[in-house]
């Protein structure tokens, strides 16, 4: 490979053309479709992008390594294509083109589904590179301004010149509280295991980000635990916690709810209490925190600061609403001493938004009926009642057949219900939360033109197909601003711990995998022809043809990188004059090809135009034969092509 050569793509599909700063190149190629490209040789003066139908877009340019002055060049190939989703009870179905904008890795590969593994896609204990946070921040004010109306002001380019700025000097930025509350919601918008999304525009945020001490953070949270409670009333509550920064720890809650029952674990490995926070309890007592030893023991809170080390607080009694359980119809079932607690708060997750990760950002709605009866209190490794609730039915429970499991269940979930309406505590049950979701999912299809969704988590854990869920399919994929899984408080303190003391790595921004979009305008914003377009912006066309959607869908993603620095005009290739384009200054073409390497059928006018009308004939001759010369001889298509442009 020859680094100071022309980059040459030639093969199905298209090119576009820029110029980045004359420096030294090197080399740096992933993901590589050898079989697509005939030749590839890198130029310090050229950079593509190159979009083929065949291998949705590959993308190669230069990105600037400012400590050593020189380039690489990384090549990405990026998987954007709108998927068709079928509803078998409804014989309908819908297209989600809104999965081509994630830019996020998901868990699966070609070959394997990892859809259903649990706690995945941790996020990084390192801070962003700047040059991520500034990507990631573009893409987000653009959402912001342009939900408010407010895209391309003078407010919204003022406010990227001061994100820049303080990105450059601190490598990072502050959100206002204003793009915090829109971020956030957002965030629950985009959760793909969330099937309670119908209420994401009433999440009502607390900015806590002043806060600097522990007792401080568990003050912040006693008020958030009394105002989502709202004696019985459940209120959608996000509390804020300052975001990470470089050289630091971060701000923790230790607790992966706010709320739990204690897990005492015995010599023998029974547990009393909930199994599922043994860990956690073990971790608490050696905080110096005892407990009662009872089934139904509230943990203490746990926060952590930069500053601080874990320190560890009672949560008082009045703060906890508790319910007592009952069923409607078996007195025998109060007898049992169970109770489970009104509040449902998430706090071991990070809001990700708009570059700026909050480590500490605890959040909650309301429960599904099904969560505390079925998984809470019937899993076998959490409470494990069901066979003791078998045994008070009277069912035959030494045999699977009689189905006396599902008869438990169903028993436990009527009580939960019961139990919760007579003590006013909001609560929903898993029918009416499906008929919901798929309301949702219709909404977000007619405005956004697609839903993430997990169906391993969206679908409720009893009754599956008797719910409208489980009949519709789904497109996992992720997007941002996201709550995101992040590594258990306790072990990440101890690993940041490492990384301050140089132990373990850097505390700060490490390499990360970057995708098209990201890398995109990072470059750009360091190129020349940033730099020449601040002071004369540009008009600059982008055409498009397309069969499936997927070269449109590019060429509006190009268009938003482009608009940074040029007036931008996205058409239709078949709506398109050929003899306008020699009144263009600048004009990209975004052109997949189909079948054996023709051109799509919005195009093909288009193209014969463009050849008759504009170029004269020595012209036409010398492309024709440049383009002989690099056809591929293996299909019936070139041979005829080759054939009709030699004559």
């Amino acid at each position: 490979m020859e680094a100071r050569k022309q980059l040459s793509f030639w093969s199905q599909g298209c090119c576009i053309k820029q110029k980045p700063p004359a420096i030294p190149v090197t080399e740096e190629l992933e993901s590589c479709t050898g079989k697509e490209l005939d030749s590839l040789r890198a130029s310090q003066r050229t950079s593509f992008y190159f979009h083929n139908a065949s291998y949705a877009a590959i993308s190669c340019f230069f990105l600037r390594d400012s400590g050593r002055n020189t380039c690489k060049m990384v090549k990405k190939e990026i998987s954007a294509t709108p998927q068709r989703l079928n509803n078998f009870s409804q014989k309908k179905e819908v297209v989600d083109s809104l999965q081509t904008q994630a830019k996020e890795a998901g868990v699966c590969t070609g070959r394997v589904c990892g859809g259903s593994l649990m706690n995945i896609r941790r996020m990084s204990l390192a801070p962003r590179a700047p040059a991520l946070v500034l990507a990631h921040a573009k893409t987000f004010l653009d959402q912001y301004y342009r939900d408010i109306q407010g895209y391309d002001s003078p407010d919204h380019k003022a406010r990227w010149q001061a994100v820049s700025r303080s990105v450059t000097k601190r490598g990072t930025y502050d959100l206002t509280f204003d793009e915090l509350v829109f971020g956030a919601k957002l965030a629950w918008r985009n959760a793909p295991r969330c099937i309670g999304r119908m209420q994401w525009k009433r999440l009502q945020v607390f900015d806590a980000r002043h806060i600097t001490t522990t007792k401080e953070m568990f003050e912040a949270i006693c008020k958030h635990i009394e105002y989502a409670t709202d004696g019985g009333n459940l209120r959608s509550t996000l509390t804020v916690f300052p975001q990470r920064a470089s050289g630091r720890r971060d701000f923790r809650v230790w607790n992966p709810q706010l709320i739990a029952y204690a897990g005492y674990r015995a010599d023998d490995g029974t547990v009393i209490g909930d199994p599922a926070w043994a860990e956690f309890t073990q971790v608490c007592q050696e905080l110096g925190w005892q407990g009662g030893g009872g089934r139904f023991d509230v943990l203490p809170l746990v926060v952590s600061t930069p500053t601080e080390g874990p320190q560890w607080f009672d949560i008082p009694d009045e703060l906890v609403l508790r319910v007592a359980l009952e069923h409607p119809k078996y007195d025998w079932f109060k007898d049992l001493g169970l109770e489970w607690f009104a509040l449902p708060a998430v706090s071991g997750m990070m809001l990700d938004c708009g570059g700026v990760e909050f480590s500490a950002a605890p959040f909650n709605g309301w429960y599904l009926s099904s969560e505390i009866a079925s998984r809470d209190l019937c899993d076998a490794q959490r409470y494990d009642i069901i066979k003791e609730v078998g045994d008070k039915l009277g069912l035959d429970t030494r045999t699977p057949v009689t189905l006396w499991k599902d008869q438990a269940a169903l028993e436990v979930n009527l009580a939960v219900l019961h139990s919760y309406q007579q003590a006013k505590v909001t609560l929903v049950d898993h029918h009416s939360v499906s008929e919901s979701f798929m309301q949702f999912f219709a909404n977000e299809h007619r405005e956004r033109g697609g839903c993430p969704a997990d169906w391993v988590w969206i679908v409720p854990p009893i009754s599956g197909s008797l719910t409208p869920v489980f009949h519709q399919e789904m497109s996992l994929y992720y997007l941002k601003p996201g709550y995101e899984y992040q590594e258990v408080a306790w072990v990440a303190f101890a690993k940041q711990n490492r990384m301050l003391s140089g132990e373990e790595g850097e505390l700060g921004g490490g390499k990360q995998r970057l995708s098209f979009r990201m890398v995109a305008l990072a470059v750009w914003f360091s190129s020349v022809l940033y730099t020449r377009a601040l002071s004369r912006r540009v008009r600059a066309t982008i055409l498009f043809a397309t069969e499936t959607g997927k070269s449109q869908t590019f060429a509006h993603e190009l268009a938003d990188v482009f608009r940074n620095n040029f007036s931008v005009q996205v058409r239709n290739m078949k709506d398109f004059e050929a003899s306008d384009v020699k009144e263009e200054r600048f004009v990209l073409a975004v052109v997949p090809t189909a079948g054996n390497g023709d051109p799509p059928l919005q195009a093909q006018d288009f193209v014969k135009d463009l050849y008759e009308d504009m170029m004269p004939e020595a012209v036409q001759q010398r492309l024709s034969t440049q383009l002989v010369r690099r056809l591929p001889y293996h299909t019936s298509t070139s041979v005829k092509l080759r054939n009709s442009l030699l004559s």
